[in-house]
């Protein structure tokens, strides 16, 4: 078992499906025959989606606890003068590597291909499983085991990594309870299965909520201002649902991304405006999908569990091991900043007010909440004389593909190939060696050192909505090979890469916007993390980092949609092939650091919120209303609002099922840090290949092998400069 997925510091990371360890290897007779009897725990490298059933899954999990029991129960029988690293520690991080990989793999299928099947199993599978991963630290048999093994002599023979990783499941056994008497090892295993139950029924009202909602518009006058691309994508998924025709055409609205969203930055009708926030304030709110009750007793759960553990909050409980260290710590970094904000802030909301005072007429003390992204971008592209949607021809979807593998392939000395795909019957012949995928839409692809010509790993790509899969962008890995011995390099490595971006209309290819842009390259940065490990432990490869650590390769990849020389790879025109003109790149350079302070109060309001919860629910939240109590909190850093939105915290799944919880302020943390690593590369060449191999080999590859404070200085020759983000964006000298 890795030290990260010992409950309870991360019993939200299993539930993301998040998945380290498992061997990658090729197909062979037997791993043909486990495909057939136990298709999730397959050790082929590329799953057989067809056989990946929930019912097959259900089977598969359990199986897979049942082979952990085992080898746990060969590690408790270990005597301490027969303790070694390989039987203890090795066994350790191997043993439930197969309950990792089975519910990896369901929880990717509850994500890309949501239904009631699968959420009948997750809903009986997950309890059990914070059960199963609770019960191994609170084995007080195992646990004397390793703490006498990691006090022998021999540890300090270790190499530094296999030192780090004794000294991280020591800690990670302390932090989850090991040292509770019997009573409250029970309560913590009753709390552990509650917040399981509760996390999962969160997505499925969000999901669901979501879904809830569409509009059919018959009226086009409604729509005034809304694009072309929107207006046909819009006007296709209304009649594939029934609606609307050729001659009398109707447009669907729903709130899967991007639809509703770019209602509210485009569209020039403030009633239809009006509509879709409406709509979009209802996720997680209205019954039966309110998440209000939930979230509420999540916090209180929280709360016990830190108390139990022996720590102030669940803050102090989760950041004890990340770079911040502490609750105390990671709230003044987010009141540090936003103090440092909140003149520039100030400053950007008074010209927001004039302008819209000055566009109707009269004089505007509030903003409508349908009504902010508007005519944030009506002022941009006032002040500009540019609209980003003029982008979208140069922006089709393969060729900013194809940019971005070419940036990353130069920089970092690696080749990456397509690979042909197939659905399982569907009737079509597919090419030998094409590897199986759940939908036709998703791709794949493998990638290689160019020095060594080794096989470093492989991913998916599924990029766009549909009602069956979540909304967002992720980075899910599901496998990393085991690590490199006997001269041979590291087995290959795989994994997910998903997104929501602009898909397709009837008679263009997808074009992308900007942020669409942006957001690929972002979670490209967490694909070369995971792509690029190699380390001693496969516990520390990949993105398995700290989790305030994890978001820096991610921030640091946008950077390259801002720059001429990364745009100029991949933006040319989807019909004649021409370069985007040089005057289209110099505005949208300008318009990168267009009301900067706003984009940063934004975040940081949603990570004060976050700390907040997790630190100060009984004072500051607890019976006043989740809504209200957020306004409370939140008022001196938002702009005034004639109407106050719902609480983010009913729909915002990183911070209650997902990892983020007491940890939103790392989105913020790792753009710090990635503003100043991207001086190192303007400095000496953004696609200089000798920086690139620098940070393959100092920050990517090395994973968790080190202390991220270590890496970064390895790369830097110095510590971070903590005002680097805010002098990038203007707002420090």
């Amino acid at each position: 078992m890795r030290y990260m997925k010992t409950i309870v510091i991360c019993w939200a990371a299993m539930m993301m499906g998040v998945v380290a360890g498992q061997q990658a290897c090729g197909a062979t007779s037997a791993a043909e025959t486990a495909v057939e009897e136990h298709p999730f725990l397959s050790e082929a490298l590329y799953p057989k989606w067809s056989k990946l059933t929930p019912e097959q899954g259900e089977i598969d999990v359990r199986e897979a606890v049942e082979q952990a029991k085992t080898k746990i129960e060969k590690i408790r029988r270990i005597k301490p003068e027969e303790a070694n690293f390989e039987n203890v520690f090795r066994a350790y991080e191997q043993a439930s590597l197969g309950v990792e990989k089975a519910e990896g793999l369901m929880q990717l299928l509850e994500s890309v291909m949501d239904s009631e099947s699968i959420r009948r199993v997750q809903e009986e599978l997950i309890p059990e499983l914070s059960l199963f991963s609770a019960s191994i630290t609170s084995d007080a048999q195992l646990w004397q085991v390793i703490k006498s093994a990691a006090a022998a002599p021999w540890v300090k023979e270790l190499s530094p990594a296999k030192q780090r990783y004794v000294q991280q499941v020591v800690d990670a056994f302390h932090d989850s309870g090991a040292d509770l008497n019997a009573q409250k090892k029970e309560r913590l295993m009753q709390i552990i299965r509650e917040l399981s139950t509760l996390s999962h029924q969160f997505d499925k009202n969000v999901l669901d909520s979501t879904n809830a909602w569409q509009w059919v518009v018959t009226d086009e006058a409604q729509l005034k201002g809304m694009s072309k691309q929107w207006m046909d994508r819009a006007a296709a998924d209304a009649k594939a649902k029934g609606y609307g025709t050729d001659r009398k055409p109707a447009w669907l609205i729903t709130l899967l991304e991007p639809s509703a969203r770019e209602v509210l930055q485009k569209c020039d009708v403030e009633a239809t405006r009006k509509k879709c926030w409406e709509a979009l304030s209802t996720v997680g709110k209205e019954p039966p999908y309110d998440n209000e009750g939930i979230v509420a007793r999540v916090m209180e759960l929280r709360k016990e569990m830190a108390t139990l553990l022996g720590f102030d909050s669940f803050a102090d409980l989760t950041l004890a091991r990340r770079m911040a260290g502490s609750g105390q710590r990671a709230m003044a970094f987010i009141d540090d900043m936003m103090v440092k904000v909140k003149p520039a802030f100030d400053a950007e909301i008074k010209e927001l007010l004039d302008y819209v005072s000055r566009e109707k007429k009269r004089k505007v003390e509030a903003l409508e909440p349908w009504e902010t992204s508007y005519y944030m971008r009506k002022l941009s592209r006032q002040r500009f004389n540019f609209d980003t949607e003029l982008l979208r021809p140069y922006q089709e979807c393969n060729n900013v593909i194809n940019g971005m593998l070419s940036i990353y392939q130069g920089l970092y000395d690696i080749t990456i190939v397509e690979l042909p795909t197939y659905v399982a019957n569907d009737g079509k012949d597919h090419e030998e060696g094409a590897v199986e995928v759940w939908m036709p839409e998703v791709r794949a692809f493998a990638v290689h050192d160019n020095r060594t010509g080794a096989h470093l790993g492989s991913f998916y790509m599924d990029l766009f909505p549909r009602e069956s899969k979540r909304s967002g962008a992720w980075v899910q890995p599901l496998s990393y090979g085991e690590p490199a011995q006997d001269g041979k390099p590291h087995q290959p490595h795989l994994a997910l890469l998903a997104a929501n971006l602009s898909p397709a209309g009837t008679d263009h290819p997808a074009l992308l916007s900007h942020l669409d842009v942006e957001t690929i390259f972002h979670e490209f940065g967490h694909m070369m993390h995971t792509m690029l490990g190699d380390t001693e432990m496969v516990s520390h490869c990949g993105s398995t980092v700290a989790w305030d650590f994890v978001e820096l390769p991610s921030q640091l990849n946008e950077n390259w949609t801002w720059e001429p020389k990364g745009i100029e790879t991949y933006a040319r025109h989807y019909k004649t092939g021409e370069p985007i003109p040089a005057d289209m790149v110099e505005k949208l350079g300008k318009l990168r650091f267009f009301f900067p302070a706003n984009e940063d109060m934004s975040q940081l309001c949603i990570a004060k919120l976050d700390m907040e919860m997790h630190m100060n629910y009984a004072d500051k939240f607890w019976g006043k209303g989740l809504d209200a109590a957020t306004y409370e909190l939140l008022a001196p850093w938002r702009a005034p609002m004639s109407v106050q939105p719902p609480s983010i915290m009913r729909n915002l799944t990183h911070c209650i099922s997902g990892g983020y919880a007491a940890g939103y302020y790392s989105y913020k943390w790792a753009e710090v840090l990635a503003a100043d690593i991207f001086t190192r590369f303007e400095k000496e060449g953004i696609l200089n290949p000798t920086v690139g191999a620098a940070y393959r080999n100092e920050i990517l590859s090395r994973g968790d092998s080190a202390p991220p404070s270590e890496l970064y200085r390895n790369f830097m020759g110095r510590d971070p400069n903590p005002d680097a983000l805010l002098q990038k964006q203007g707002l420090k000298p």
